[in-house]
């Protein structure tokens, strides 16, 4: 029995990669290495890449037995077809004969074929496997059933689960490699996550999305001095973290506003604080309890939630209190999502960039919101706006999804007016929108806009969404995918 037709003429379209067809005439990508070092390198390939390989060469035509990485994404199973990518991948398993598999890669419908499904994870684990990565999320009904001996595994680097259900042991004996921890909807409570933390000390990357049974999550992380990494998507129970962490450098959340306790998280570097609209009130003091842990940051992307749970409340304004005592020296990027309709506008922009003095790009993206004026806002806030200092060191901004709104170009004049030192000020067309011509063709020589200018070098730009070239945040909008 040999690979699928559908496989090999699949390889034999997409052509060689680095062979010719002639075995003396190697291609010039390659160095004259032994034709043993050639065969080491083709195991290292991904299984589809070593099957090409013996499309263009005969020698190599049975290199895909000895393939170190099996992958069987996406992609693999949705165009083979179920039945027949079960058939390809069992031959695969059945058939292999190296003495290693670095990487197992497998997205699949696991109904009706537990048995079989839990017969390639055996293998791979009997072989060494380092990186796992399970994406079950096809499942028509359950989640996949994974046994402790599918988890706590010594040789595993990588462990990525989507869409499964853990027989996790109470306590771990193996895992002690461990360093990137992926889970998608999986059902892992806060005391498994916490053997984890305890156990595997050499942990770098750790991400729950869709993880509904953990509800307070505690991380004593003072042991792991390589823990880099930490994101919370759409866990929709959770209400508290509790965190001591003298190692991160990253932490992104998308969700409900729990209620923060950080001890020492004194190296984060970069934040995403992506908050869920509220169903009843909003929890301002839960918002401002993060604002100190956020003092090192140097790139942070918030929603105009997080705007809107620091700005002035009643209290405040009843004290002439104008913005929160924070400072964030080091915060050299900022990026505002606006969701909804929100109350959030420019003068509460102004208050958050009034405390960050070292500020060089601002992202703003209107594509999600009705961005508008409040009573509160025309008679109070709107004068306010020219009491505000300069932004010294700002030199770019973007606002995307701008639609030539009023209160937009109240946010445009802020700007303009405050950004001294200001080289670009790039405007982005909502999506699907167009407008009227001489705005495209003529904003640079736009009157107000000249009028509002205080940097000589500015230059304001338009562009259509499709057609935005311009420079983009370090942040991706939507992550907890």
């Amino acid at each position: 029995m040999v690979l699928s037709s559908s496989i090999r003429s699949k390889a034999e379209s997409d052509g060689p990669l680095i062979l010719t067809r002639n075995r003396r005439s190697r291609s010039k990508l390659l160095p004259d290495l032994p034709e043993d070092v050639l065969e080491r390198i083709f195991t290292l390939l991904p299984i589809k890449q070593a099957v090409r390989a013996g499309v263009v060469s005969r020698r190599y035509k049975q290199v895909w037995l000895f393939s170190r990485k099996l992958h069987f994404g996406r992609w693999f199973t949705t165009h083979q077809g179920i039945l027949e990518a079960i058939s390809i991948i069992n031959h695969v398993f059945r058939a292999h004969a190296g003495p290693q598999i670095q990487s197992f890669k497998l997205y699949i419908d696991p109904t009706d074929i537990d048995a079989m499904v839990r017969k390639w994870i055996e293998i791979s684990i009997s072989k060494g496997v380092e990186e796992l990565e399970l994406n079950f999320i096809a499942a028509r009904v359950e989640p996949f059933l994974l046994s402790r001996d599918f988890i706590d595994v010594e040789s595993l680097r990588v462990l990525k689960l989507t869409f499964c259900e853990i027989d996790f042991p109470p306590n771990l004996t193996s895992l002690h490699l461990l360093d990137t921890l992926i889970l998608k909807k999986v059902e892992i409570t806060s005391e498994m996550i916490e053997t984890i933390i305890r156990n595997c000390t050499l942990l770098e990357t750790l991400e729950l999305l869709r993880c509904d049974a953990i509800r307070q999550l505690k991380l004593n992380a003072q042991n792991l001095k390589r823990f880099k990494v930490l994101k919370l998507g759409d866990c929709s129970d959770l209400s508290l973290i509790e965190m001591d962490a003298p190692s991160l450098r990253s932490f992104y959340f998308y969700g409900q506003v729990p209620l923060f306790l950080f001890e020492d998280i004194s190296q984060l570097k970069d934040a995403v604080l992506n908050f869920v609209p509220p169903k009843g009130f909003m929890r301002h003091s839960f918002v401002r309890n993060i604002l100190d842990n956020l003092a090192h940051v140097s790139v942070l992307t918030v929603n105009s939630i997080f705007l809107e749970g620091i700005s002035p409340n009643y209290e405040d304004l009843k004290h002439n209190i104008r913005g929160l005592p924070f400072l964030y020296r080091n915060l050299k990027e900022f990026q505002l999502i606006m969701q909804g309709g929100v109350y959030c506008n420019t003068y509460d922009i102004a208050v958050f960039l009034d405390s960050c003095p070292l500020i060089e790009k601002v992202f703003i993206d209107l594509n999600e919101c009705s961005f508008e004026g409040s009573i509160y806002w025309e008679l109070h806030q709107k004068q306010e706006l020219e009491s505000f200092g300069f932004l010294c060191r700002l030199k770019f901004v973007k606002v995307k999804g701008f639609r030539f709104q009023s209160h937009e170009h109240e946010l445009v004049k802020f700007f303009l007016q405050k950004a001294i030192n200001l080289e670009s000020l790039a405007l982005v067309s909502a999506r699907n929108r167009l407008y009227p011509k001489s705005y495209s063709d003529n904003i640079e020589r736009n009157e107000n806009f000249l009028l509002w200018q205080t940097s000589p070098r500015a230059r304001v730009t338009f562009s259509n969404d499709c057609k935005d070239k311009t420079t983009r945040p370090a942040h991706q909008k939507i992550w907890q995918v």
